[in-house]
């Protein structure tokens, strides 16, 4: 653990990923308003001369089993002006996230939970019409999951065509296939 003064102990931690991104986006405790502001200690180089910069970035993530890269042209990410190290925190890691989405055009968590609401259920009632759990209803809306290439495809038939709902409904659809 390192914290911004040795003497200070309820400093945050600071977590550091290298600046090449791994393929599994590393999440980490961001400042939020109201913190300590700007500067912080770099964990490479002990100096305090860490504050945001935007810089362009380019990440690999995976999703669905496949390997993508992302050029993100304007990265918000604490980085110290004396060796350059970058401090990615859960708020680096949203803004990667929202570029993956955007890249794959996949719905966003508040383009699901509004057709959700549009339809007047609730995140308890799409899981079963759709068979899966309320927690992962739950995570989508809120950001903290990407649904799959085929989930998203699914939520958007759902969400627009009333046959579609009306064909699904979880447990207690019929288990034969039928067509017309």
């Amino acid at each position: 653990m390192l914290y911004d003064d040795p003497d200070d102990a309820d400093d945050p931690v600071i977590h550091v990923v290298n600046s090449t991104m791994p393929e599994q986006l590393q999440q980490s405790r961001m400042r939020t308003p109201g913190d300590r502001p700007f500067p912080w200690r770099c964990p490479r180089c002990l100096q305090k001369t860490v504050s945001p910069v935007v810089t362009p970035y380019r990440a690999k993530a995976n999703h669905d089993g496949r390997l993508y890269e992302l050029d993100i042209p304007d990265l918000q990410v604490p980085t110290c002006s004396v060796c350059g190290e970058m401090v990615f925190s859960n708020q680096v890691d949203d803004q990667i996230t929202l570029a993956l989405r955007a890249q794959l055009r996949l719905l966003t968590p508040e383009q699901i939970q509004q057709a959700r609401r549009n339809l007047g259920l609730s995140p308890g009632e799409l899981a079963t019409q759709l068979g899966e759990s309320e927690e992962t209803v739950c995570r989508w809306e809120s950001g903290l999951l990407i649904q799959s290439r085929a989930m998203d495809n699914l939520l958007r038939i759902y969400f627009t065509l009333p046959d579609a709902r009306a064909l699904l409904s979880g447990a207690k659809q019929d288990a034969g296939l039928v067509s017309t």
